[in-house]
């Protein structure tokens, strides 16, 4: 079944708001790192600490950055035709899931360093009794980049189902 012109610019539409709706929610999310952080660099004096939160609050910025330069959806311009409109939206669908393929590399990695030290050194330092629940907190900070990874996987697979489904109509009709 071949979409129309008005559908597809249905598609392409929601499309847009939901990675504008994502890109906010990951927006916030950064904020709040950088303010989390960054009271813990104001208030820590242990210089190692304060190194760790820097490179936490540089991860974020860092993320926030790709995300704004590389995953800002773009509008699809009015003028186009069907096919036109159809090779626009294919377009933004493959640069969505190359974004999420290589999340691993600019939103989770930029944090690893920061969080290693922050964990590393609250653990060294901690008192005995201390250690082993940062030590389970650390694992679960873990966990949970580990889970955004394979949700950023999951819609990546998503999306090139997306894209399966346009080749149909993008092959010339017969």
């Amino acid at each position: 079944m071949k979409l129309s012109l008005d559908e597809l610019r249905s598609k392409a539409s929601r499309f847009k708001n939901r990675i504008r709706r994502r890109n906010l929610r990951e927006f916030l999310a950064s904020i709040s790192i950088v303010l989390v952080f960054g009271w813990s660099l104001w208030r820590t004096p242990a210089l190692v600490e304060r190194i760790a939160d820097a490179l936490i609050i540089a991860g974020a910025i860092y993320y926030a950055w790709h995300l704004w330069n590389r995953g800002t959806p773009k509008s699809l311009p009015a003028d186009l035709g069907r096919t036109d409109s159809l090779q626009f939206y294919r377009g933004e669908l493959e640069r969505q899931r190359d974004l999420l393929r290589s999340a691993w590399l600019w939103a989770i990695g930029p944090l690893v360093p920061g969080l290693a030290l922050f964990f590393a050194y609250g653990i060294a330092t901690a008192p005995p009794a201390k250690r082993l629940p940062l030590m389970a907190f650390g694992a679960v900070s873990a966990a949970f980049l580990a889970f955004v990874a394979r949700l950023n996987r999951r819609a990546a697979r998503r999306l090139d189902r997306r894209l399966a489904e346009l080749s149909n109509e993008l092959a010339p009709q017969s």
